[in-house]
C-alpha cells in the first residue's frame, strides 16, 4: 500500500493542530500600534525626548529595546507622561551625544492611549 505525500501532510497537520493549537486571535496579529509606551520630555539632558516601552498589545510583538529615541514623533505627542500606542522601525540615524537610549527609531501608527491598555511588563 502506497501513501501519498499529500495524505501524510494532511495527517501531520491534523495531529499537530490537535496537540498544539494556536491560541492567538486574529486581532493580535494586527499591525497597528503594537507597543505601549510613555513619552518622557526633559529640557536639560542629552535626550530631550525619549520613550520607554511599558507593554505590548500583541503576544506576537517582540520587545528588542526598552528605551527609544524617536526621530519623527509628532508635536502633539511630545507631552511628558503621555501614553502612546505605536509601531517602530530601527533607524540608522545617530542619537544625540550622551543620549543613553537602546535605539534610535522611526515611529509609525502613533496614537494616544490609556495606561490601562495592553499587556504590561512587571
Amino acid at each position: 500500500m502506497r501513501i501519498s505525500p499529500f495524505l501524510l501532510l494532511v495527517l501531520f497537520v491534523g495531529i499537530s493542530c490537535r496537540t498544539n493549537p494556536c491560541k492567538m486571535t486574529a486581532d493580535e496579529f494586527e499591525t497597528k500600534g503594537s507597543y505601549l509606551g510613555i513619552v518622557h520630555v526633559s529640557k536639560n539632558v542629552a535626550c530631550p525626548i525619549y520613550i520607554t516601552i511599558e507593554g505590548v498589545f500583541s503576544k506576537s510583538s517582540i520587545v528588542e529595546f526598552h528605551t527609544l529615541y524617536p526621530i519623527n514623533l509628532d508635536h502633539k505627542f511630545k507631552k511628558d507622561g503621555m501614553y502612546i500606542q505605536f509601531n517602530y522601525t530601527p533607524s540608522r540615524s545617530m542619537s544625540p551625544e550622551g543620549c543613553a537610549t537602546d535605539a534610535v527609531v522611526s515611529l509609525e501608527n502613533v496614537e494616544k492611549s490609556n495606561a490601562t491598555k495592553g499587556f504590561k511588563f512587571l
